[in-house]
């Protein structure tokens, strides 16, 4: 990743942080074979805070993530924080995982999914009351009728207090059971993509 600048890349045919070779790549223009899908867009997004110990997780948990080999509609993406700056990437995918610390009161490393519509369980990623949070951002996209189905991945930190890019152990522990969770999502999606197409 050497940037922060929105284009398009060729590879992921989507919108992706970073800077790709040819920035006037048009997706909607490339042509497929007749009767072939393209694979949905995905994007995992690791968010949170890299210095202050647990609250890194979802950076540390996409860094794992590029040691695996993945297919090319799948993009990983380190956001820090959310802004509003994410509203033309999210507009542009098909699906979403975010990964990030949650407080739930839990036994650290504790890991939860769930989506935006689940009853009962409010989530809000604020570190300040200059950011937004995930969920402002994801009513916005709401707004223009372009919204990916969304899966969150938060685990239960121990300190996030403490200046320190290391991991507490309860919490780093979990981090292969994160992967392992999304690896499976990632499986489930394309497949049912192909099985869509033997049967459509």
């Amino acid at each position: 990743m050497r940037g922060l600048k929105l284009q398009y890349s060729e590879k992921n045919n989507f919108l992706a942080w970073g800077v790709f070779e040819d920035a006037s790549f048009d997706p909607k223009k490339r042509l497929l074979p007749k009767g072939i899908m393209p694979l949905p867009k995905i994007l995992i997004l690791g968010v949170g805070n890299l210095l202050l110990k647990d609250e890194g997780i979802g950076i540390h948990a996409i860094r794992e993530l590029e040691k695996s080999i993945l297919s090319e509609n799948v993009q990983l993406v380190e956001a820090g924080t959310v802004s509003h700056q994410l509203l033309p990437l999210f507009n542009q995918i098909d699906y979403l995982f975010v990964i990030d610390a949650l407080e739930a009161g839990d036994r650290p490393g504790s890991i939860y999914k769930f989506s935006p519509e689940d009853i009962g369980f409010r989530y809000e990623q604020k570190l300040s009351l200059h950011q937004m949070s995930l969920m402002d951002v994801l009513n916005m996209v709401a707004l223009t009728g372009k919204m990916p189905k969304t899966i969150i991945f938060g685990i239960q930190p121990e300190d996030v207090s403490s200046w320190s890019l290391e991991l507490s152990d309860t919490v780093r522990e979990a981090i292969p059971r994160i992967k392992e969770l999304i690896l499976a999502e990632l499986k489930k999606i394309n497949a049912d993509q192909i099985q869509n197409e033997r049967t459509g």
